[in-house]
């Protein structure tokens, strides 16, 4: 069986499709990833952090950005994350270039890439200080920490029963508050 052939797509050219499209792309090095529909456990999870996340930051200048939201992390790279923090109110109007915390809600389809692809990317983008990795399948939040101090970055896995420290939003969410009403498979 032959593989596909994909045909190498300019950023100008993204930005148009993008634009005019129902649909959603992200964008890496001249190829395009379409985005698929999420589970019920992951829009609940996406809407249940941004509802404590938009609480927590009002009367801030952060605000808090769904899965509508793009999010240019270099010349030619564009994701849609699950939920964005970004605290630069000069911020374009289509695309985020400064986020501060990065959500993705993980996927069977989409967690090597998250893990991966995506994990370098926001960590070789300088604004951003915590990349946040919630499972949709059980109650696990990986927090990615970049320590400015001693410029290197701290990963913390939390379970059920305890409480997410996100600390460049000095924030605190209990799993039982990101996971309220999600139904695991037995």
């Amino acid at each position: 069986m032959a593989l596909p052939e994909y045909r190498w797509v300019s950023v100008e050219e993204y930005l148009a499709i993008d634009n005019a499209s129902d649909v959603r792309f992200e964008y890496a090095h001249g190829q395009l990833r379409m985005l698929a529909g999420g589970s019920r456990n992951h829009a609940l999870i996406a809407h249940n952090l941004h509802g404590l996340l938009h609480n927590h930051l009002r009367e801030t200048p952060c605000a808090a950005y769904t899965s509508d939201m793009r999010v240019q992390v270099a010349i030619d790279r564009y994701y849609y994350p699950d939920v964005t923090v970004s605290c630069d109110e000069n911020e374009a109007e289509n695309a985020l270039n400064s986020p501060r915390v990065v959500f993705e809600v993980l996927s069977p389809s989409t967690e090597v890439i998250d893990r991966t692809e995506k994990l370098e990317a926001y960590r070789e983008l300088l604004s951003v200080e915590d990349y946040v990795l919630v499972s949709s399948e059980r109650q696990v939040v990986e927090v990615h920490h970049r320590d400015r101090k001693q410029n290197y970055w701290i990963t913390r896995i939390y379970g059920p029963g305890e409480t997410v420290r996100i600390e460049s939003l000095n924030a605190e969410f209990l799993m039982d508050e990101i996971y309220e009403r999600i139904r695991f498979k037995q």
